[in-house]
């Protein structure tokens, strides 16, 4: 991603006080990864539960935000970026975790055995469904 800052943190935003919380720092491996690896977590209630959106910051600039919605009881997961270079980094990267440093699926056979892709007018914008309609209220 070319930042100004090297700094990537990930907040999670509650869904009763509506304040951020910082959830992770990213000092190493990619932080478009490290972040994807978060929302796979967030969208299969794996982490996140009190959390209305997560963000990954670059420094003070917002990069990326996840946010599940519903509209007439049917589960959208929206992750919206700030650029187009941050939601090609999206697409083009895998999911990665802490302390490992390289590129494997983790959680996105899970993912998608739960959630489809939306194609979307907005290129800024990466939309899923819950197909499955079994993930909790």
């Amino acid at each position: 991603m070319s930042l100004y800052s090297s700094d990537f943190s990930l907040y999670s935003r509650s869904k009763e006080t509506n304040y951020y919380n910082l959830e992770h720092e990213f000092k190493e491996g990619n932080p478009m990864s490290r972040f994807k690896h978060e929302v796979y977590k967030y969208a299969l209630q794996k982490e996140y539960n009190e959390a209305k959106a997560i963000y990954l910051y670059c420094g003070y600039s917002r990069v990326a935000k996840a946010m599940i919605e519903t509209v007439s009881d049917v589960k959208y997961l929206n992750v919206t970026f700030s650029n187009d270079d941050a939601a090609r980094e999206w697409d083009d990267c895998q999911e990665q975790m802490d302390k490992v440093y390289i590129d494997i699926v983790w959680l996105e056979k899970p993912f998608q055995n739960s959630w489809c892709y939306h194609v979307e007018e907005n290129f800024l914008i990466r939309k899923y469904q819950n197909y499955r309609q079994d993930m909790k209220n």
